[in-house]
């Protein structure tokens, strides 16, 4: 038996086991009550019906049958005269017993501590006493007793293999979830999570199984990572090692020396710019308060970037043209970071672009904020790819590199809470953006 259906049936104990208690409990209290009202009630009825038997002069017997009435008195003037059976009662209890000073109802106990419910009423021929025995109200209570007793054992009796059946049947698919995140941390991805139970269960199942497609695409792309950052460090290093080698053989001419120096110092740097990326990155998404913001012109922010490509787009006869709305419109970020992310964008729109291709850097107003967006006519990303462009360890074929400048891009934007995103088409281009609020923008003057 598994714990949580050993649980299941101490749980399902612990309730029936509350609730018979309560029921025990309301029973003393509320059930007794009720109960001795309603023989108060017959009492104070079987009284009306002998004062009017003695009134109209007829028999009152069966009445004091009919209500088992124990013992009946009239109490008129101190006088005591029994009614019915109970001329037989013992005469000297009755002189002991100042029957005159009892309330309209309650409890009484005789000599030989018999107890007794007893009901007074006020009539023309004196106070008319009843007794009823009250061993019928003890009788009643026992068996209500037993009979709670009876049914709390026979539900657990019969509740143990009832929880055990569904305990089974509630940890089937749990254990079977279990298995499968243990073939998770043993790197077996392909695991069975069918579960059809119709509940949380079931969405748990389809969690875990979205889990593991997600873990699985990680793997993948840390394994492609690791080997694009081994590639990426193994050629530069190897350049390095080739030309140090050469040089320190003596086997190259003084101008040559100078040549080969240049490379080793140019691998160098390129070895300092990819650790600088991993390490950035990982700053980036350590989520430190790290940006430092203040409102700069979007105008002047976009010649800078202009200028910065001016070989490259002249290398490659691109048209770079900047689009924008209002030239005194400023927003509030951080600039180096942001500086950063459009720089990556164009670069990435440069690569991709054919030569007389057309970049446009634009800035649009609109009612969300500020759109800036980075748009090229180039050869454009197929649609399966766009979801992955943004992930640490994705490397398009095409590209080079380790692939995570636009994931430093990524965490920039998250940083500062801007919307981002691509819109992308195989043949046409690409247009990669994001979106400045409201709050982080004016027109230079006023809150847009």
């Amino acid at each position: 038996m598994g714990k949580l259906t050993l649980r299941l049936i101490k749980y399902f104990i612990g309730i029936i086991s509350f609730v018979s208690i309560v029921c025990f409990l309301s029973s003393s209290i509320f059930l007794s009550f009720i109960y001795t009202n309603m023989q108060y009630s017959e009492l104070k009825t079987a009284s009306n019906k002998i004062y009017e038997a003695i009134s109209a002069g007829t028999d009152y017997s069966e009445i004091l049958s009919e209500y088992q009435i124990a013992n009946g008195f009239i109490l008129n003037d101190g006088k005591i005269s029994p009614l019915g059976p109970a001329k037989r009662m013992n005469m000297p209890m009755m002189r002991n017993n100042n029957f005159s000073n009892l309330s309209e109802k309650g409890k009484y106990k005789n000599s030989m501590e018999g107890e007794f419910l007893y009901y007074k009423s006020s009539t023309d021929i004196g106070n008319i006493l009843l007794l009823r025995n009250n061993r019928f109200s003890v009788e009643y209570m026992k068996s209500t007793y037993i009979i709670l007793s009876l049914i709390f054992s026979i539900a657990v009796i019969i509740s143990i293999p009832i929880v055990s059946i569904l305990g089974k049947k509630i940890t089937k698919p749990i254990l079977k979830l279990q298995k499968a995140s243990l073939d998770i941390t043993k790197g077996n991805f392909n695991i069975d999570v069918d579960v059809n139970t119709k509940d949380e269960i079931e969405e748990l199942s389809k969690s875990l199984k979205i889990m593991a497609v997600d873990i699985e695409k990680k793997s993948v792309m840390q394994r492609d990572f690791i080997a694009n950052v081994s590639h990426d460090f193994k050629t530069p290093l190897s350049v390095i090692r080739n030309y140090s080698e050469a040089i320190y053989d003596d086997i190259l001419e003084e101008k040559d020396k100078k040549e080969y120096l240049k490379g080793i110092i140019q691998e160098v740097d390129r070895l300092n710019i990819l650790v600088m990326d991993i390490l950035q990155l990982s700053k980036l998404q350590g989520g430190t308060d790290i940006l430092r913001k203040e409102y700069f012109n979007l105008s002047d922010f976009f010649l800078d970037l202009k200028s910065a490509f001016k070989i490259q787009i002249q290398n490659k006869n691109i048209h770079l043209d900047i689009k924008i709305s209002n030239s005194t419109i400023e927003i509030l970020a951080d600039r180096n970071y942001l500086y950063r992310v459009v720089y990556n964008f164009i670069d990435n729109a440069i690569n991709f672009s054919n030569e007389d291709g057309t970049i446009d850097l634009c800035c649009l107003e609109n009612e969300e904020g500020i759109k800036i967006y980075v748009k090229d006519n180039g050869i454009g990303i197929e649609e399966s790819y766009i979801d992955d462009i943004w992930q640490r360890y994705y490397k398009n074929k095409k590209s080079g590199g380790m692939g995570i400048g636009l994931a430093i891009c990524s965490e920039i934007l998250r940083l500062h809470g801007f919307k981002y995103g691509v819109i992308s088409n195989v043949g046409k281009g690409s247009e990669f953006f994001f979106m400045v609020s409201n709050q982080y923008a004016n027109d230079g003057r006023n809150l847009i």
